[in-house]
C-alpha cells in the first residue's frame, strides 16, 4: 500500500530529496568530466544521516525518499541490513510500500538488462564484502551472471547512478576491511544514506576517516524527535527504570537481583494483560528478558519463569541465534509467545509492538546499549495508536534492572534521544565548481575563507601564502616553500637530526667520542652505621608460635553456634527498595522507595562463606569446612530442632550462618590462638650495614635515612628527624623472618602487623617512651584488612598511630577507623605521639 507519511516525517523525507536533488545537479554540471572530480563530490556532497529513535519510521522515510527520487532517475541502489535475517524483511517492507521500486536478486539479476533501469539489492556486508562463498559468488562471473564488481562499472556507464543505504549504520561496515574496501573502491556511491538509531560521533568520524566520504556535523543531518513520533502515537510516551537498592550495603553482592527482576517484571506484564483485557483490547503483551551471553544463563531464566513464577512452558520461548534471524521476529509477534529471552548481542534490530517490559539481566552502563534496551519495548501497537481513551501505564514501557548500575547507560541514552529534534538535512552545498583554462576544480566554499585560483602546473590547487617579508609566493603540492634556498637549507640539517634520533631510515650518525658521557664503576666498600648508644638494645615483639596438627579441630571447638547465629540460618531474604523513575524526565515516579523482599543467591553466599574460611590462613579448608558442618549440624540437635537430612540443605545453611556473622570465625580463632601469643625479645642489630653510602639523618637509629622507604615514608621520616620532641626513630622491618622486627599479633585472626616506625619520643608514658607509627597510602583507606589495623594495640608500647595524605597533597594527618574506612582525624602533629 502507498505510504501516507506523518507530517514530521515528511518534512525529513523531503529534506533528504531535496539533498540528493542538489547533489544530482552537481553531477549533471557539463563542466564536471573528470573522474577524479567527480570522486570528490560525492565525497564531499553524497552521503547524509537520518537519525531517528526506534519505532519512529526512519525506515518508512528512507523507502519514500528512494522511491521519489528515482521516479525520473535511474538509480541502481544497494540496501544493506545490519543481519541477514532482517533482509527477507526489509525486502517485504519495501516491496509493500513502495512498489515503484524494483526489487532485484543478487543472486539471478547481476545483469546489465536487469538493472538498466535501476532498482533495490537488498543484502548485507557479509554478502558482498567477506571471505565466504555467498560473497566469492556475487563477485564472481558465473551462470548467475556478471561478477557484481563489473556490473556497478557497466551500470556507471551506461549512465545509471549508484546508491547505497546503510540501516543501523553505527552497527555498520567500518569494523570490516572488506566492506570498507568494497564501499570505497568498488560502489563508490553517488547518494549514500546512512540511518542509525544509536548516533555516535566516534562512529561518524570512524566513517569519515575509513571512507572518505563527509557527512558534516550532527546539525548537518536528517533528524526525527522522540516527540514528533510521541504525538503521531508512534510511540510510548514514557519508559520507566526500575532498579532494586539493598538497604543493607554489604549484602548487596549476595542478594539475587536476577529473579528479583524477572519476578518484578512478570508482575506488570500480567498487570498490563489484564489492563488490555479490561479495555476490550485483543492483544497480548510480550515480556522480553535480556540475558547474558551463553546457554546456562537461557536456560537458567527459562527455569524460574516456568517453576517458579507460572508460565506455561510453550509460552517462554528462547532465541538462541548470534543474530536476529526469522525465526526471532516471528516469535516476536506470535501472539501464543508471552516471553521472549534473548542474548544481549541480539539486542539489535528486532521489532517487538507488543513488548512493554523488559527485564534486563545484565547491562552494559553504554549510552548505546541503552538506545538499544529502550528500542525494543519503546514503539506503540497498531492497536493502540488510534485509542486516546487507555490507561496511563499503557503509554509507559518498563524496564527492570537487574544490576542497578546499567542505569547509567539508560539515562544518557534517554538525554541522547531526548536531544533529538526533527528537521530536514542540511540542503544546500558549499561545493563551488572553478574552471581555469580547460581545468575543472572542486572547491568547499566556507564563511570568511578565501577561494584558491592559483594552479600549479602539475594541476593540484595551491593557496597563496604569505612570507614574512609580506610578499607571496606559491607552495608547492607537499607544502614545502619553493622560493628561495630555504628548503635546501633546513631539508639536510632536518634529515641529519633524525638519523640523530633514529627515526631516519638509516643508523644514527656516530656520536663523537668527546660528546660520550663518562660512566666509572667503582667497586663500593660496605658502610657500617653503628647504633645510637642511648637506644635500648632489644624491642618488645609479639610472635604467635606455628599451629598445632589438630588446629581444625580445636577451632571448631570454640565456635559459638547459638542464639540468634543458630536462628540466622534460615533468613534467607533481604530488604531492598525499589527506585523507580521516568528515563526521559528524570523524575522518580510510581512505586518509588517501596519496600521488596529479596532472596540471597546461594552461588554468592557460598562464596563468600568460602571467603570468609580462607581469611584463617592456617588452616585447612577442606577439613575445616567438614568439621563445622558436623559441628553444625550438633549445634542444631542440641537446639532441640531437626538438623536437614541432606548435606547440600546443611551447608547451605551454614553459608548463611558464616556470611550473616562474619566475624564467628575470627572471634573462635582469637580465642583458640591468641592465648598462644607470646611476648619476646627483638634485638636491635649492633650495627646498620649498607653497600651504599646513606644520607644521614640525625634522629635515626642508626644515623642515616634506611633504604627502601616509599615517598610518603620519606616524607614522615623526615618529619620525625626534624622533631624536637623525638630522641630517636627506627624503620621497623617488615615481617617475621627479620630478628629484630617488632611484630602485632594479638589484633587480629591470624596476620602479623608491623608497624612502619618505632619512635622514641619525650614525655611519652610507655617503656623507652616508645610509640609505634604506621604509614597508610591512601588507596588503602577502604580495604577491610587496613582499615582494621588502626585497631591494634602493643601491650607495652600501646595503640599504633596511623598517619597518611590524600593523593596530590603534602600535608599529612592522622587517621582514625570511622565505620568501614580510614579517615583524617585531623593534621599530623609529633607531638600527639607522646600520648597514650
Amino acid at each position: 500500500m502507498p505510504l501516507n507519511l506523518k507530517p514530521f516525517q515528511e518534512e525529513v523525507c523531503a529534506g533528504i530529496v531535496a539533498r540528493f536533488d542538489n547533489v544530482r545537479a552537481l553531477y549533471d554540471d557539463p563542466r564536471l568530466g573528470d573522474s577524479a572530480v567527480v570522486d570528490e563530490v560525492r565525497q564531499r556532497d553524497g552521503a547524509v544521516v537520518l537519525q531517528a529513535p526506534t519505532g519512529a519510521g526512519k525506515t518508512i522515510i528512507a523507502i519514500e525518499a528512494l522511491a521519489r527520487f528515482s521516479r525520473e532517475r535511474r538509480v541502481l541502489w544497494f540496501w544493506f541490513a545490519p543481519f541477514a535475517g532482517l533482509v527477507e524483511q526489509s525486502r517485504a517492507v519495501i516491496a509493500a510500500h513502495a512498489p515503484s521500486l524494483r526489487l532485484l536478486d543478487l543472486d539471478s539479476d547481476r545483469r546489465l538488462g536487469a538493472v538498466d533501469g535501476g532498482g533495490v539489492f537488498v543484502t548485507t556486508w557479509g554478502s558482498v564484502a567477506a571471505r565466504n562463498a555467498e560473497s566469492r559468488r556475487a563477485r564472481s562471473k558465473g551462470d548467475d551472471g556478471q561478477s557484481l564488481d563489473a556490473l556497478i562499472v557497466q551500470a556507471r556507464l551506461d549512465g545509471v547512478r549508484i546508491g547505497c543505504v546503510v540501516d543501523e549504520a553505527h552497527h555498520g561496515f567500518h569494523k570490516a576491511a572488506q566492506a570498507r574496501a568494497f564501499f570505497s573502491e568498488v560502489l563508490k556511491p553517488d547518494y549514500t544514506l546512512m540511518m542509525t538509531a544509536t548516533p555516535r560521533d566516534a562512529d561518524a568520524l570512524a566513517f569519515e576517516r575509513d571512507t572518505g566520504y563527509r557527512i558534516g556535523e550532527p546539525a548537518d543531518w536528517a533528524s526525527v524527535s522522540r516527540h514528533a513520533a510521541v504525538e503521531a502515537g508512534l510511540l510510548k510516551r514514557g519508559v520507566r527504570i526500575v532498579r532494586f537498592l539493598a538497604r543493607d550495603g554489604d549484602a548487596a553482592q549476595l542478594i539475587d537481583f536476577e529473579h528479583l527482576a524477572l519476578r518484578e517484571c512478570a508482575a506488570m506484564h500480567r498487570h498490563i494483560h489484564h489492563t488490555l483485557r479490561t479495555a476490550g483490547i485483543a492483544l497480548t503483551p510480550l515480556m522480553l528478558v535480556q540475558v547474558p551471553d551463553g546457554v546456562q544463563a537461557q536456560k537458567d531464566a527459562h527455569r524460574y519463569l516456568v517453576d517458579v513464577l507460572g508460565f506455561a512452558d510453550s509460552a517462554v520461548r528462547v532465541h538462541t541465534a548470534a543474530e536476529p534471524d526469522p525465526d526471532l521476529i516471528a516469535l516476536a509477534s506470535d501472539p501464543t509467545v508471552e516471553v521472549l529471552i534473548f542474548k544481549m548481542a541480539v539486542a539489535l534490530g528486532f521489532d517487538a509492538p507488543r513488548a512493554f517490559t523488559l527485564a534486563a539481566l545484565r547491562g552494559a552502563r553504554d549510552k548505546a546499549f541503552g538506545v538499544q534496551v529502550i528500542g525494543r519495548i519503546v514503539r506503540r501497537h497498531a492497536l493502540l495508536q488510534e485509542r486516546d481513551d487507555l490507561p496511563e501505564m499503557l503509554s509507559q514501557g518498563y524496564v527492570f534492572l537487574a544490576n542497578a548500575e546499567s542505569q547509567e547507560g539508560l539515562l544518557d541514552a534517554g538525554a541522547q534521544i531526548n536531544a533529538l529534534t526533527t528537521h530536514a538535512p542540511e540542503t544546500g552545498t558549499q561545493t563551488v565548481i572553478t574552471v581555469i583554462g580547460d581545468t575543472a576544480q572542486v572547491q568547499v566554499a566556507r564563511s570568511g575563507e578565501p577561494l584558491a585560483l592559483l594552479v600549479s602546473p602539475q594541476g593540484v590547487q595551491t593557496q597563496a601564502a604569505p612570507t614574512p617579508e609580506g610578499s607571496v609566493q606559491n607552495a608547492d603540492a607537499t607544502g614545502g616553500d619553493v622560493a628561495g634556498g630555504e628548503r635546501e637549507l633546513w631539508v639536510p640539517a632536518a634529515h641529519d637530526l633524525l638519523q640523530l634520533a633514529g627515526v631516519a631510515g638509516t643508523a644514527p650518525a656516530a656520536t663523537p667520542d668527546a660528546q660520550r658521557p663518562l660512566l666509572t664503576l667503582a667497586r663500593a666498600s660496605v658502610h657500617r652505621y653503628p647504633r645510637r648508644p642511648d637506644a635500648p638494645s632489644v624491642l618488645r615483639s609479639e610472635r604467635l608460635p606455628p599451629a598445632p596438627s589438630d588446629f581444625e579441630a580445636r577451632l571448631v571447638d570454640f565456635v559459638d553456634f547459638s542464639g540468634e547465629v543458630l536462628n540466622s540460618r534460615t533468613r534467607t531474604r533481604e530488604r531492598v527498595s525499589r527506585d523507580e523513575r521516568d528515563l526521559f524526565q528524570g523524575n522518580h515516579v510510581g512505586d518509588d522507595g517501596k519496600d521488596l523482599f529479596a532472596d540471597l543467591a546461594p552461588e554468592a553466599v557460598a562464596e563468600r562463606a568460602e571467603q570468609i574460611r580462607l581469611r584463617l590462613k592456617e588452616s585447612n579448608d577442606r577439613e575445616l569446612h567438614l568439621r563445622l558442618l558436623e559441628r553444625f549440624r550438633r549445634a542444631i540437635e542440641l537446639a532441640g530442632t531437626e538438623a536437614p537430612a541432606d548435606d547440600e540443605t546443611l551447608m547451605q545453611q551454614l553459608d548463611f550462618v558464616l556470611v550473616r556473622h562474619p566475624t564467628l570465625l575470627a572471634a573462635a580463632y582469637k580465642r583458640a590462638r591468641h592465648d598462644q601469643v607470646v611476648d619476646v625479645d627483638a634485638p636491635l642489630r649492633a650495627e646498620l650495614q649498607s653497600d651504599l653510602r646513606l644520607p644521614s639523618a640525625r634522629r635515626a637509629l642508626y644515623g642515616v635515612m634506611p633504604a627502601g622507604l616509599n615517598d610518603d615514608e620519606q616524607a614522615v621520616a623526615r618529619l620525625l628527624d626534624d622533631s624536637p620532641l623525638v630522641r630517636w626513630w627506627h624503620r621497623n622491618a617488615s615481617d617475621y623472618r627479620y630478628p629484630d622486627a617488632l611484630g602485632l599479633y594479638r589484633w587480629d585472626d591470624g596476620d602479623g602487623f608491623y608497624p612502619d616506625f618505632v619512635v622514641s619520643l619525650a614525655e611519652r608514658e610507655t617503656p623507652g617512651g616508645i610509640a609505634l607509627l604506621e604509614v597508610k597510602g591512601n588507596q588503602f583507606w577502604g580495604k577491610t584488612e587496613e582499615v582494621e589495623k588502626a585497631t591494634a594495640r602493643h601491650t607495652d608500647y600501646g595503640p599504633v598511630f596511623m598517619v597518611g595524605r590524600e593523593r596530590g597533597q603534602a600535608t599529612f594527618n592522622h587517621l582514625r577507623k570511622l565505620g568501614e574506612r580510614l579517615d583524617t582525624d585531623g593534621a599530623f602533629a609529633v607531638e600527639r605521639l607522646r600520648y597514650v
